[in-house]
């Protein structure tokens, strides 16, 4: 655990993200992650996900620590009867953290997917949106892209086309789109994101 101390608005304002930083966020936010803005108010990144995934979020905790002010916290939740346990934490307010809000969220805040995307998404942000939001399927990889519409997916299946030669098709659960890149094109994608893999979700990648 971090013990953590309070900054100076100035201290805040000269934490910036490294470009690694910057694509881990980027591939974090078009999965599960998300970034939070009030009026007034510089943006926060906040991540979630399920205790069994601990080695991730630690991971993730442990590469954004510097601009985080707090720890992870342990949230539970009731679904049908079932309890489920999370854990979450949440970046400093930051101004360094605008470029990545402006890159995904309209002036109500609503995110989605903009062409602009193609000039940031790289390697580190497929890693990371694969961990993140990937279910392995038939020896490839679903996409969990559920919170964003058909137009937004056919922009991300676009940029993975037009950028990194990485033919995909959309699949539809429960009325939502989700992105299916078979094994024939994930094999095209290995050499360049499993180096960036933590071992806990080297199985959705791995044949």
């Amino acid at each position: 655990m971090y013990i953590k101390s309070r900054i100076s608005n100035v201290e805040r304002n000269m934490l910036k993200l490294t470009s690694r930083i910057k694509s881990i966020i980027i591939g974090l936010v078009i999965s599960d992650g998300w970034i939070q803005k009030r009026i007034y108010w510089n943006p926060r990144f906040g991540f979630k996900q399920s205790i069994i995934n601990f080695p991730f979020i630690w991971h993730i905790y442990n590469e954004l620590a510097y601009i985080c002010s707090g720890n992870i916290y342990l949230g539970k939740s009731k679904l049908r009867g079932n309890i489920f346990y999370s854990l979450s934490f949440q970046s400093r307010q930051l101004e360094s953290l605008m470029e990545i809000y402006n890159l995904f969220y309209t002036n109500t805040g609503t995110k989605i997917i903009k062409p602009e995307l193609f000039e940031y998404l790289d390697y580190i942000c497929i890693a990371y949106w694969i961990m993140g939001d990937g279910s392995k399927r038939n020896k490839g990889i679903t996409l969990c892209t559920d919170s964003f519409s058909y137009k937004d997916v056919v922009i991300l299946m676009n940029i993975l086309k037009i950028k990194f030669d990485i033919n995909s098709t959309i699949h539809f659960e429960k009325s939502k789109p989700r992105i299916y890149i078979n094994n024939k094109e994930l094999l095209k994608l290995l050499p360049f994101i499993k180096p960036y893999f933590i071992n806990h979700f080297l199985y959705k990648i791995n044949n």
